[in-house]
């Protein structure tokens, strides 16, 4: 197997709308960003608009690369990916940079990496990776094959939680959670889930469990206080209430066109907290009212379903999981952010993909575009000479006449456009790896015989 190629025939499955509304959100980050730099330039040294654009294009250079590997690659490496992941957020424990009562960050002299980050997408590769593997495709989710997943979910999801940051570990959960719900329960598992779900909330809410939790320091009171808060923020107005009503403010004193290209006071004069990083989406949307909003929201739904899409025309069990996990990152961190400023989910460090200032998020959601286009261009696997690799398919058909055979390598022509079965170059037949390890089958594909084969008419 090639993990390097960059075949032309891979574009025929390239995802337009989902490159095209990536690029678009990452325009308007940088539009925002650069109108909030105006206001809040640095006092030294490049402005955040100049690092963001940076980081943008380092991340378009990288995106290119990555689409050139195949995603397969993945599969291999995967537990070495999760491992890295796991070390970086052990290595935050003793060496991590502290900033707002959290140590969340490695200090690499010449910027900041937040190991969190990192394990958002090296999560869904290793689970991706464990439920397309053969035990899986067979039984599905059981007591005995549920362990191994739910370790690789819940150990990084306890590093995170212990830096404290609960926004993101809530994050890891919440984008593991489809992965999950997408592989067969068994009986005994469904039933054992709902008497542990049960048990939990009894403890937690009958026999004082979040009384212990906060004592261990799993919880810490100011996470406690910001979720109360969110209910009824103008009882805190100067504190805890503080961030959600002037997000609020900013929103709603943007109306329908906005008040124009740097001309938004919340933001320009302080009021708004985090406008470059947390609360960009509020920034956004009081300089270019609902309309901004609404093209935006689009972007996002058009980037989502575009990524459903590939999903959902994956032949391959391993790239499905791939690109549902990385779809749901992305969904997740843009549902979470949105609500969180409008006011209808408590204020959590989650920023908005693609919008949001910060090198490191911004490299993992451009990465995570060029994932699931790699899934989407790979839907097939590509072959240079298909009588030669597949010369089960020329046997099992040598009764069958030369001329009947010849249409199962077709020509390439206006009317096969969409089609998976073109020539040349050879695309014909194309595997499918998971019926051999789901149930043991062959995994060449025949041909239906469509078209019957005519000899070329003649020149004069």
């Amino acid at each position: 197997m090639k993990f390097l190629s960059l075949d032309r025939r891979l574009f025929e499955n390239f995802s337009w709308p989902l490159a095209l509304s990536a690029a678009g959100l990452v325009l308007c980050g940088l539009v925002n960003l650069y109108s909030i730099s105006l206001s809040h330039p640095p006092e030294a040294g490049m402005s955040e608009f100049g690092k963001q654009l940076v980081f943008a294009a380092t991340a378009g250079a990288v995106c290119l690369l990555v689409m050139a590997l195949d995603y397969q690659i993945l599969r291999k490496l995967a537990w070495p990916i999760f491992g890295v992941g796991v070390a970086l957020l052990l290595l935050v424990e003793f060496f991590g940079v502290s900033a707002g009562g959290a140590t969340r960050w490695l200090d690499l002299k010449t910027f900041r990496f937040q190991p969190s980050e990192f394990m958002k997408p090296a999560l869904v590769i290793i689970i991706a990776s464990l439920f397309a593997a053969k035990e899986f495709a067979k039984k599905g989710l059981t007591l005995k094959t549920v362990l191994v997943p739910a370790l690789a979910a819940v150990v990084p999801v306890g590093l995170v939680l212990k830096e404290p940051d609960l926004g993101t570990a809530g994050l890891l959960g919440f984008t593991a959670l489809p992965l999950f719900l997408y592989v067969a329960w068994s009986k005994t598992l469904k039933l054992a889930l709902a008497g542990v779900l049960a048990a939990t909330v009894a403890w937690v809410g009958l026999f004082g469990g979040l009384d212990y939790l906060l004592k261990k320091g799993v919880i810490r009171p100011y996470q406690l206080e910001r979720i109360f808060t969110h209910s009824n923020p103008e009882d805190d107005y100067n504190g805890k209430g503080w961030q959600i009503i002037q997000s609020k403010r900013a929103i709603g004193s943007g109306q329908v066109l906005g008040r124009g290209f740097h001309d938004g006071t919340q933001q320009k004069y302080g009021f708004l907290p985090a406008p470059k990083t947390d609360f960009a989406f509020a920034a956004l949307a009081e300089e270019w009212g609902f309309v901004g909003c609404c093209v935006v929201l689009a972007l996002y739904y058009t980037l989502l379903v575009s990524a459903l899409n590939v999903v959902r025309r994956s032949r391959d069990l391993f790239g499905k999981y791939l690109a549902l996990g990385l779809a749901s990152l992305l969904f997740c961190q843009m549902a979470i952010n949105v609500l969180m400023v409008t006011g209808l989910f408590p204020v959590v460090g989650i920023p908005l993909p693609f919008v949001s200032y910060g090198g490191t998020s911004l490299f993992v959601t451009i990465l995570a575009v060029a994932g699931i286009l790699n899934v989407g261009m790979r839907r097939y696997q590509f072959q240079d000479d298909p009588v030669i690799q597949n010369p089960k398919v020329w046997e099992e058909c040598e009764e069958v006449p030369l001329k009947e055979r010849i249409p199962l390598v077709r020509r390439l022509s206006p009317h096969d456009e969409g089609e998976p079965d073109v020539f040349p170059a050879f695309r014909l037949p194309h595997r499918k790896p998971w019926l051999e390890v789901a149930y043991g089958r062959s995994s060449v594909r025949m041909l239906p015989r469509a078209v019957a084969y005519r000899e070329p008419r003649a020149t004069v």
